[in-house]
Parts: C-alpha cells; sequence; structure tokens
C-alpha cells in the first residue's frame, strides 16, 4: 500500500524531535505500538532519517525509554534531554552519544521543578538550546507554575553553562490561559524575531506559536496563532539551513470514548481523536509582519506528477463546465458539480473565487453519485473561516448526536473575487487540505472508502479553475 504520511509498520508515532546534520534530518519520535505490544518490544525513542519527507529509512530503538525532549551537539557529543515518570513524579533526564544510535543515561544530571516555583505535577518534554547573547544554554520545560487558580500552563526555564548542572528560573512563558502545561515547548528564530511554539490541550486542542523580537518578550500572540487543526499536534521545528519544517502528527481514531456512535455504527468518522498516528511535516512561511504560515513542503508536492484524465458533470444545480474549470451561481440553494472517482493517495488542486455574499463553496471527496454522503472542506466567507465536515453532520443520527456544528475547522480571512490556490494531499485515510501556502486543515477520512471528488457552492456565486488530480 502506498504511504506518504510516515508510521512504522504494526504501530504509530507520537511525538517527533527533528535534528538535522549531514543533508537530512534524523526524526526521533515516541513510538507507540498500542495493540501490537508485547514484552519483547522496545519502547520510547526511535529513530528514522529522511532528506525529502517521502523516504525514510528507520533505525530503530534508541534504548531511552521517556518522553519527549531534544537533541544538541557539543564538542562532538550529542546530547539528549527527555523526561521520565517514575512513582507518579515527573523528572527530567540527560543521554549522551557519539553516532545518535547508542545512547547513555548521564544519571547523576536527572533533576526535577522546584516547588518554589512550579508545580510538582508537571515537569517533561526539555528542549535545549544555547542563547548566543546570555553565553549559556537555555532548556525550556512544559510545566505548571504555582501560582492562584488553576490556569497554571507555561513554559518552564532553566539555564547551564555545561548542560549538566542547571538553574531553575521563573517561567519564560506563563499568560494564565490554559490549565495543562504547554507541552512539546520549542524555539527558534527568523531573521528579527524569535518564535515560542508549544501545544495544549486545554482550554483549546492545538499548536500555538507567539513571537517576540527578544527572548525577555513580551510574547505577541499573532492574529491566527495556530499551525493546523484538532488533527495536527505536538509540533517541534527543525531547519536545513535554508527552510524550515514543523513536525507533528495526525491523530487516528480507533476508540469510541464518548459513545457518540449511533446504535449498531461500525465506523470510526464518529470516534475521538487517539494519541499517536502518523507524520506530517509543514514548511513554515514567514511574512513580512513577521507572522508565520504553513504549506506542503515542495518535496512532497512535487512527487505528484501523474494526471489523472477527469470529467465534471453537473450534479445538483446549473454549472459551465469546461476542460479544468467550474461556474456556478447558485444565490439560494446548494450547488454540486462531480469529476471523476479518487484514488486511495492523490493530490487535488485547483483556483477558487467566489462572489459577494456567498454563503460557503469548496471541495467534496468521495461523494456518491448524488452526493447524499461525501466528506467536505468548507470556506465559510462569512464566518473566517475554512471547516473539515463528514457524511455524518448530513445524516439524522449525526445531527442529534454531535454536540457541534462542525468536526474541525481553522481561521481563514478571504476576500470577494479573488483567487485562492487550493491543495488536498489524500493519503488513505489522511487528508491534508492546504490554502495558498499560508493556511493548512488536516483530518482522517475512515468510512466513506471511495467515490468522487468535485467542487460546490452553496447559496452563491463562485468560479473553479485549473482543476486536477495526478497521482504518485
Amino acid at each position: 500500500m502506498e504511504q506518504i504520511f510516515f508510521r512504522p509498520e504494526n504501530a504509530y508515532v507520537g511525538d517527533f524531535i527533528p535534528y538535522y546534520e549531514n543533508g537530512e534530518f534524523k526524526l526521533f519520535y515516541l513510538h507507540g505500538w498500542r495493540e501490537n505490544y508485547d514484552s519483547s518490544k522496545d519502547t520510547g525513542w526511535f529513530l528514522l532519517s529522511t532528506k525529502d519527507f517521502m523516504k525514510f529509512k528507520e533505525h530503530g530503538a534508541c534504548k531511552i525509554n521517556g518522553g519527549t525532549g531534544s537533541v544538541i551537539k557539543k564538542d562532538g557529543i550529542y546530547h539528549m534531554f527527555f523526561c521520565q515518570f517514575p512513582d507518579n513524579k515527573q523528572l527530567v533526564c540527560h543521554a549522551i552519544s557519539y553516532d545518535l544510535k547508542k545512547w547513555t543515561k548521564v544519571e547523576e544530571d536527572t533533576f526535577g521543578p522546584d516547588e518554589n516555583i512550579y508545580e510538582m505535577t508537571d515537569w517533561r518534554d526539555p528542549h535545549v538550546f544555547w542563547n548566543e547573547e546570555k553565553q549559556e544554554y537555555w532548556m525550556l520545560v512544559a510545566a505548571r507554575e504555582r501560582c492562584e487558580g488553576n490556569r497554571k500552563g507555561c513554559v518552564a526555564l532553566c539555564t547551564s553553562t555545561d548542560l549538566k548542572k542547571w538553574n531553575i528560573k521563573s517561567p519564560l512563558y506563563s499568560p494564565n490561559i490554559n490549565v495543562g502545561a504547554h507541552e512539546c515547548p520549542d524555539i527558534f528564530k527568523i531573521g528579527d524575531w524569535w518564535y515560542l511554539v508549544y501545544s495544549s490541550y486545554t482550554n483549546k486542542f492545538g499548536t500555538y506559536y507567539r513571537m517576540s523580537k527578544s527572548l525577555e518578550g513580551p510574547w505577541i500572540t499573532p492574529k491566527v496563532d495556530t499551525f493546523d487543526g484538532r488533527a495536527f499536534y505536538a509540533g517541534k521545528t527543525g531547519t536545513d539551513g535554508k527552510n524550515t519544517y514543523i513536525f507533528g502528527w495526525n491523530p487516528t481514531k480507533t476508540d469510541n470514548i464518548f459513545h457518540w456512535n449511533p446504535e449498531g455504527y461500525k465506523g470510526n468518522d464518529y470516534n475521538t481523536w487517539d494519541w499517536g498516528g502518523n507524520l506530517i511535516v509543514h514548511q513554515l512561511v514567514q511574512e513580512a509582519d513577521g507572522e508565520l504560515y504553513v504549506k506542503v513542503p515542495d518535496t512532497i508536492i512535487n512527487e505528484f506528477n501523474r494526471i489523472v484524465p477527469q470529467n465534471f458533470n453537473p450534479i445538483i444545480g446549473k454549472w459551465n463546465i469546461g476542460q479544468d474549470k467550474a461556474k456556478t451561481t447558485s444565490k439560494y440553494s446548494f450547488a454540486c458539480a462531480l469529476a471523476g472517482d479518487m484514488p486511495d493517495v492523490c493530490k487535488i488542486s485547483g483556483k477558487l473565487s467566489y462572489k459577494n455574499d456567498t454563503k460557503e463553496l469548496g471541495f467534496v471527496l468521495r461523494a456518491d453519485s448524488n452526493v447524499d454522503k461525501a466528506y467536505y472542506y468548507k470556506i465559510e466567507p462569512h464566518r473566517n473561516r475554512v471547516v473539515f465536515t463528514s457524511h455524518i453532520m448530513q445524516s439524522e443520527e449525526g445531527g442529534k448526536t454531535l454536540p457541534y456544528e462542525v468536526e474541525i475547522e481553522r481561521p481563514f480571512y478571504s476576500e470577494v473575487e479573488k483567487e485562492y490556490e487550493i491543495k488536498i494531499v489524500v493519503d488513505n485515510s489522511i487528508c491534508e487540505f492546504y490554502i495558498d501556502d499560508k493556511v493548512a486543515l488536516s483530518t482522517r477520512v475512515y468510512d466513506i472508502k471511495n467515490g468522487s471528488w468535485g467542487v460546490f457552492v452553496s447559496e452563491g456565486e463562485a468560479e473553479f479553475k485549473e482543476l486536477k488530480l495526478t497521482t504518485l
């Protein structure tokens, strides 16, 4: 089976820890066996490498059984910082290596939080970098500040001159917003701007960033402070010296924890999101004002070079259809045109624009012949967002069962009659939707296994151009 977004055989990927050297990314990650685990299998940190995010070489277990962290090199020695959880404690740990494969834990360097500054319950995901201005190493830690109330989530700060003895400082960032610790903290610089990245599963669920021209702050919240939606988590960044990428995971949906499935339903689309899944890599793009956007890496998109001929047919409403374009005016109703069947792995692309007062427009995936069942990526101009909805929300059972209006959404501030480029990368159950090399929205599609793709408009007027489907 073809696969774009990496997942090890019979297992799942969790948090990634990227390290770049000698022309390739060394991607450490947390390896999850789930139902395939037995005591003979290694757990914890594993390593794979890639030059293009399409072809991967697996190097196996690092024999480090712990949680997320970081890797840094000093004087020819690699230093791994990670976390472990003995006896309900959370501790930062240190290991060294000369080849990135065989690691030795430095037991005496293990340490926990200062209980005068931080809660003892959260002390994990250490990220270490060299602070050139201060001439010392800084470590960021996912923590909870000791303070009044329950909004204690923060990014803790520790400093060191030798990577062994660490001085615990007051938080680098503590906004009193999130209850949980700011997980997987990360920091990097492009031009004049520093960027602080963290993930949170309380208040809202996602990977966030803040920006500042100084490590001392203030840490500014940008207009759109996330890189993706609910189906992208634990993002950490890495650079090849030219481009910066963020590495996260698109979770699977195997458990029905909240029992939302209608009686007798056997699918996965209703299920809750798991911990871990497949690797997703977005390339970061810096705008003139310093804010960050994401695009699909060129090394991925360029692999889709086989054009599959498509023939659009109007299914609902009146359409003006050309060879690779479709246009409709449907101011008071829904209109949809379908092309050919979708392969399991493919890229769908095109450009779209809309007229004033258009309520919804976008793409349908794996639709049946009448568009009674399909997945939808919808741009909603009046709500400044792009959303994903599945066939569930079109059904009576879904409408009665699910306590929300959309399944996943992202802010998207669009303009009337402006043309936007769309790229959709589909890898079996994974869908990655990109707008204009700026906005990404990841999701999963399980229960409709095949069908057609197409375009739609609801209560408005829109035009779609340069529509095509390509495969590997």
